[in-house]
């Protein structure tokens, strides 16, 4: 009779009242009946967004090539930001490490989105066009026309692939200059004299390429027909990279002397990088090496299997070279227009979806380099997400055994297993809704938090059921009210530290689920077990 009693009383508490309906919104969450994540089905687990550690995915680690200071480091952050959720993903995270390094995270990433990201992170896009290789316009001075009629991918293919092409809008200096640059080199409608109007992607700046003597005679005779040849425009290979990319060529004749010699004067006009266009057999290591010593940024593009059309973009970053098609007179031009051909349709419109990214989102500060890639699949996700809910598990029965041996009383043992499973959902019900990705550093913040919860009703389960002699007189709401004294004083302490952590990116997880766990449990659910328990 008097367990019904007290039964009824717990059942008035407005304490009680509270968790419980916490504890069913909580539920709702977390099974996405209240639909946190609407792309998902109903399902137990499926309002939780769960990150890399659980869900599969990827993380690149990118080096600058300078360090960078704080506002710069943000706007490189934010750029890169940019161009990733204008891919259309899920879930992005985008970190700072340190002053030159950055840290790209995507969670259930397909091989697919991989790859573009992959390229997104690689370019810095900074875009320039030019005629003969003086700058007509430069990445700042470019903007995508908003005219829909002028930027499509046509549907028609041809021998040449798919044709997909952006209008743009010229501003600043930019008009006046194309108008200026391009006065005179034009001679006539389909003319093929017409000069080309070259768009470089990340044309390589400060730089000078090396390359044997074997190469450099094959490109030096290398010439296109002009008969309308979008590459070549009546110039040789070494035209295109010297003239038109305003790129100096280096020749290696096996004189490693002279050529560090000719770098050094390069050197003294601000060329400090340097591109290896050969085999490491035609320009060995050992030469590489010393200009290394010398200081200078070395990377190596060997032509490989790619033709040599492709390998000359390669160099120069020459994207495309529309031919002229209209005089103009000395005068501001303020449209122009962005092309390119890719083999199939899918090809193109994926292209024509990077260009406008990269139009739209503006130049990095400092160009950024892939030095590490980790992948988790998602398979090896669902294992850590298996074995942590394991873990969770096991570590509740081993709290309630000694609870148990503790007070040998179930009726005190089954109050703090509710109170500490009530915590989980909670934590968990508030992440759902908030829309909070859960690692592997969030479970462990929500395992220490049920700890810490464990503590805190010891506690007040000792000063509740203390009967010595000093304390007979001493009302049990007083001995609560001690106890909560305890706890508050460790709940503050607990939060204090946790709150430098929240600044440490990869323990952001564990900060935040551990201070929450801490708030629900001196607000609502240490309150609702001392009831229980008085």
């Amino acid at each position: 009779m008097k367990v019904e009693e007290a039964g009824k009383r717990l059942l008035r508490s407005w304490r009680i009242n509270v968790l419980l309906a916490l504890l069913v919104i909580s539920l709702l969450a977390v099974m996405n009946i209240i639909p946190v994540n609407p792309d998902k089905s109903i399902g137990f687990g499926n309002g939780l967004d769960f990150g890399m550690d659980f869900a599969g995915g990827i993380q690149i680690q990118l080096k600058l090539e300078r360090p960078l200071d704080r506002n710069t480091l943000d706007l490189e952050k934010s750029i890169l930001l940019s161009r990733l959720n204008a891919l259309g993903l899920k879930d992005v995270k985008v970190m700072a490490w340190g002053d030159q390094y950055i840290l790209v995270e995507l969670s259930k990433a397909s091989p697919s989105e991989i790859k573009r990201i992959e390229n997104i992170l690689k370019k810095s896009a900074k875009f320039e066009q030019r005629i003969d290789g003086e700058l007509v316009a430069k990445g700042d001075e470019i903007q995508v026309n908003s005219d829909p009629r002028k930027s499509f991918v046509s549907p028609q293919g041809s021998e040449r692939g798919y044709y997909w092409q952006i209008g743009i809008k010229l501003t600043g200096d930019a008009p006046a200059r194309f108008g200026k640059v391009a006065y005179g080199k034009f001679f006539g409608r389909d003319n093929p004299l017409n000069r080309p109007v070259d768009l470089f992607i990340d044309r390589p700046e400060n730089t000078t390429i090396i390359m044997s003597v074997s190469t450099y005679e094959i490109l030096k005779e290398m010439k296109g027909s002009g008969q309308g040849d979008p590459l070549y425009a009546g110039n040789t290979a070494i035209e295109i990279i010297e003239n038109r990319s305003r790129i100096p060529v280096l020749v290696y004749d096996g004189n490693l002397s002279s050529l560090l010699m000719k770098l050094d004067l390069y050197r003294s006009k601000g060329f400090f990088r340097v591109i290896i266009a050969d085999s490491k057999k035609l320009v060995p290591e050992k030469v590489r090496g010393a200009i290394e010593e010398k200081g200078f940024i070395t990377e190596r593009k060997e032509r490989g299997n790619m033709s040599y059309e492709d390998w000359i973009r390669s160099l120069t970053g020459l994207k495309s070279s529309l031919r002229l098609n209209f005089n103009t007179g000395g005068r501001p031009v303020y449209d122009a227009l962005i092309t390119g051909r890719a083999p199939t349709y899918e090809e193109a419109k994926e292209e024509f979806k990077m260009h406008r990214i990269w139009l739209g989102s503006g130049n990095l500060p400092a160009r950024a380099y892939i030095v590490s890639k980790l992948e988790v699949p998602p398979s090896l996700g669902e294992k850590f997400l298996k074995e942590a809910f394991l873990i969770g598990v096991f570590a509740l029965l081993t709290v309630a055994l000694i609870v148990f041996l503790r007070y040998k009383a179930a009726v005190i043992v089954l109050p703090i297993i509710f109170t500490g499973l009530s915590e989980i959902f909670l934590i968990l019900g508030f992440a759902a809704i908030i829309s909070w990705e859960l690692d592997l550093a969030a479970i462990a913040g929500i395992i220490t938090a049920v700890g810490t919860g464990v503590d805190d009703q010891i506690v007040i389960t000792d000063e509740t059921l203390r009967r010595e002699k000093s304390r007979r007189l001493i009302p049990i709401a007083e001995r609560i009210k001690r106890a909560f004294f305890i706890i508050f004083t460790a709940a503050a302490t607990t939060i204090a530290t946790m709150l430098p952590v929240f600044t440490i990116q990869n323990l952001k997880g564990f900060a935040f689920t551990t201070i929450v766990g801490v708030l629900i449990g001196v607000l609502i659910t240490r309150p609702t077990y001392a009831k229980i328990i008085e």
